[in-house]
Parts: C-alpha cells; structure tokens; sequence
C-alpha cells in the first residue's frame, strides 16, 4: 500500500520551492500550456523491489490527456537533467 507524503511535511527537509521548481522544469521541457496541470508528490511503497520512496510526476492536459511518470528517488534528490532524462520520449 502506498503512503502519500504532503509537501508540507517538515520531518523531510523539503520546501516548497524544490518542488514548484520541478514543476517548472516539466512546463519547460513540455511546452505545456497555462491550462495544463502537473502535479510532483512523493509515494511511499512497501513492496519487495521498489524504493522506499518514488517521486510521482504527472501533467493533466487541458485536453483531457494524462501523462504519468515515476522518479525512483526522493523529491529533494530530482535535479533538472534527471526531470529531462524521464521526460524524454521513448525511441522507437
């Protein structure tokens, strides 16, 4: 089971800037729209083989689209060039 914890949590060290920074940095590297919505939250997992805590990004297009991606690593860890890495698109 997955444990959400909030951006306000100051058990963790984070602020609030890292995390409207990464924010930024998706809208950047998306070209997204004023109307289009990302949201960066950390997930706690439990289950054999996944990392302790994941960084969780995802955009809700103004068009009704979802785009989801998992970091496998803290929110205070997630620099620009690992956001650019994951939101590269897959070659084919």
């Amino acid at each position: 089971m997955h444990n959400l914890i909030p951006a306000t949590d100051t058990r963790s060290g984070i602020d609030d800037s890292h995390t409207q920074a990464i924010k930024g940095w998706v809208r950047e590297i998306l070209e997204l729209g004023e109307d289009d919505v990302v949201s960066v939250m950390e997930a706690a997992c439990v289950d054999p083989g996944c990392p302790l805590v994941e960084t969780h990004i995802a955009v809700f297009g103004a068009d009704g689209s979802t785009r989801r991606w998992k970091l496998t690593r803290q929110r205070y860890a997630v620099a620009k060039f690992i956001v650019q890495q994951a939101l590269q698109p897959s070659p084919a």
